[in-house]
């Protein structure tokens, strides 16, 4: 069993291993493992590179 987190509200459910391992990869950035079989798993999260073309951020910051 593996207990994984949903990452936008917090919640975490103990799941089996091929349902955990299927909401990672469909939504790898929304899921964290935090414990698989009962022992604690350090997984970690890719950051998101780049931003959105229509942001503020992005009109204001002058990239190279």
């Amino acid at each position: 069993m593996y207990k994984i987190t949903y990452i936008p509200t917090g919640h975490i459910f103990l799941l089996p291993e091929n349902e955990a391992k299927e909401l990672k990869e469909k939504y790898p950035d929304d899921y964290k493992i935090l414990e698989k079989n009962g022992k604690k798993f350090k997984d970690t999260i890719k950051k998101k590179s780049g931003s959105d073309e229509n942001s503020i951020y992005s009109k204001v910051i002058d990239k190279d």
